[in-house]
């Protein structure tokens, strides 16, 4: 797929699916804007690796809650590049490991809130404009199935409507969105991974490069005439949970 010269913004791409989407992105000819906001060291690594792929890349640190921060992110992506042709709304707030709802913590529901629902209007809104331009387009990571993460499931499931919702408002600009499975971004224990094997039809667990090989698509020619869809990238596992 051809993407040279394009110019792509990847929220949350310091680490695991927002970095390998930068670097099939660039693998395939794009520039990219680096998005992160805690993790600057991982961000650093993820910059080096997509420039030494050939292809020209920034790293801007912005929260995408809050419309300045991201407003100057546009802007200083539209000073370096003159132009946006791909938006990749990745970023998402997590809860930690024991959330219990029982005893709210909600600060942390409202930084779910800001970040996972209103960070993909608010990026969305910025970026338009220019994507409007381009006839670019928008892809949105969320996740529509496992109850068991309330808060964070919650937050992120609101993505899939929204995804339809933006595709009508924004046309011709194409908005749609990746909803993925279980995903290898951290130390599974054998005993873990075999948990999640039996939620998974094709048994296996998935990789970043899974999900990064579907953004990609989705922001290709190739799909030049899909928008509003949510594409499941989880082995089936919408079909058992």
């Amino acid at each position: 797929m051809e993407f040279k010269e394009k110019v792509v913004i990847i929220t949350g791409a310091s680490g695991g699916i927002g970095s390998e989407t930068a670097r099939i992105f660039a693998k395939n000819g794009a520039n990219i804007i680096i998005n992160y906001l805690s993790s600057p060291k991982k961000a650093e690594e993820t910059l080096e690796q997509v420039k030494s792929l050939g292809v020209e890349a920034i790293k801007i640190k912005a929260d995408i809650s809050k419309p300045n921060e991201v407003q100057n992110m546009i802007t200083n992506t539209i000073k370096e590049f003159g132009k946006i042709d791909v938006l990749v709304n990745n970023a998402s707030k997590h809860p930690p490991p024991i959330f219990n709802f029982h005893t709210p913590d909600w600060d942390l529901w409202k930084k779910m809130v800001h970040t996972n629902i209103l960070g993909i209007i608010i990026c969305s809104h910025f970026a338009f404009p220019y994507l409007r331009e381009s006839n670019g387009s928008i892809i949105n990571i969320v996740m529509d199935h496992d109850p068991g993460g309330l808060g964070y499931v919650l937050t992120k499931a609101a993505g899939t409507p929204l995804t339809r919702g933006l595709a009508k408002k924004l046309a011709p600009v194409r908005v749609n969105a990746v909803s993925p499975g279980v995903i290898e971004t951290w130390e599974m224990s054998e005993e873990e991974k075999n948990e999640w094997l039996k939620t998974i039809i094709i048994k296996r667990i998935g990789h970043p490069i899974d999900i990064a090989r579907a953004i990609l698509f989705l922001a290709s020619d190739e799909a030049s005439y899909i928008t509003g869809e949510t594409l499941h990238v989880d082995g089936g596992r919408q079909l058992l949970v």
